[in-house]
C-alpha cells in the first residue's frame, strides 16, 4: 500500500505526519528523487522521525543549526526541534514517522524522550558507511513490506523493528550513554525546556509569546520561582531568564 503511493500522497503525508485517511501511530515511506526536492518548510511537527538517506544531500536547518547533510546518514528529528530542508542533489532513502506512545508497549519502559538520540541539542546526524548503510535499507524496507501487509499484529512488529533500528543507532554512537537516572532537578529542566519549545516557532506576529519571564514559567510548571531558578542553574549553569532570552534571540 504505501510503496505504491502516489507522489501528491507521499507529499501531504510528509508535510502533514499522518494523512487523513490513514490515522495510524506508524507510518513507512521511500524516499524517491523525484519527490525529495519538495522543500520542507521549517516548521515543528507533532510526532518523530527517523530519516536514512542511502545517497544524495540535503540542506538541512534543525532547531538552531544549519549544515549539509550528506548521505549515507541517518537522521533523528525530535519533534520539539522545528526544522526545513531542500534537497541540493535528489535524496533516495526511507524515513518513518512515529508517536512516542506508540514505542511504549511490551520490552520498551524508557520513555522516548530520555533516549540519547532524541535529546535536544545533541547532533541528530549519524554518519554511515557503504555497509551499514546497506543494512538499515533492508530494515527499513522490511518495514515497508510489514505496514503494506494485513497481518493482524503488524504494528507490534513494527515497533521491534523501530526498536532494533534505534540499538543499532546507539551502537554506531558509542560516545552518547544511556542517561543517569534523573535528578528532581534535572526533570524539572526537561519540564521548562519543553515548555519553552511549545513556543516556537511563532505562528504570527499577532500571537505573542505566552510565556514571557521567570514567574510565567514558574507559574505554569507549579514552582516558585526561585526553586526553578536554582534547578536550572545547577543543570545548565544559566537563569530562566538567560535562557529565555538566548531563545528568543
Amino acid at each position: 500500500m504505501i510503496a505504491s503511493q502516489s507522489r501528491s500522497d507521499f507529499h501531504r503525508a510528509y508535510l502533514s505526519a499522518y494523512p487523513p485517511e490513514a490515522p495510524a501511530p506508524f507510518h513507512v515511506y521511500p524516499i524517491e528523487p523525484a519527490t525529495s526536492q519538495q522543500y520542507v518548510p521549517f516548521n515543528r511537527r507533532d510526532f518523530y522521525q527517523i530519516s536514512l538517506y542511502t545517497s544524495g544531500a540535503t540542506h538541512l536547518s534543525y532547531a538552531s543549526d544549519t549544515l549539509l547533510l550528506e548521505a549515507p546518514a541517518l537522521m533523528f528529528y525530535h519533534p520539539l526541534a522545528p526544522y526545513s530542508c531542500q534537497a541540493q542533489v535528489p535524496l533516495t532513502g526511507f524515513f518513518c514517522l512515529f508517536t512516542a506512545e506508540f514505542l511504549h508497549g511490551p520490552g520498551y519502559a524508557a520513555p522516548l524522550q530520555e533516549s540519547p538520540l532524541f535529546q535536544l541539542g545533541i547532533n541528530p546526524v549519524c554518519q554511515l558507511t557503504a555497509s551499514q548503510s546497506a543494512f538499515l535499507a533492508q530494515l527499513f524496507e522490511q518495514m515497508v513490506a510489514e505496514a503494506g501487509s494485513t497481518y493482524r499484529y503488524k504494528y507490534d512488529l513494527l515497533r521491534t523493528h523501530v526498536q532494533l533500528l534505534l540499538h543499532e543507532a546507539l551502537r554506531l554512537r558509542p560516545e552518547l550513554q544511556l542517561p543517569p537516572e534523573p535528578t528532581a532537578a534535572r526533570r524539572l529542566a526537561a519540564q521548562f525546556t519543553q515548555l519553552l519549545e511549545e513556543q516556537f516557532p511563532l505562528a504570527s506576529p499577532a500571537r505573542p509569546l505566552a510565556l514571557t519571564n521567570a514567574e510565567s514559567f514558574a507559574g505554569r510548571l507549579g514552582v516558585h520561582v526561585n526553586y526553578l531558578n536554582r534547578a536550572l542553574r545547577q543543570v545548565t549553569g544559566r537563569t530562566t531568564s538567560a535562557l529565555l532570552a538566548e531563545r528568543v534571540a
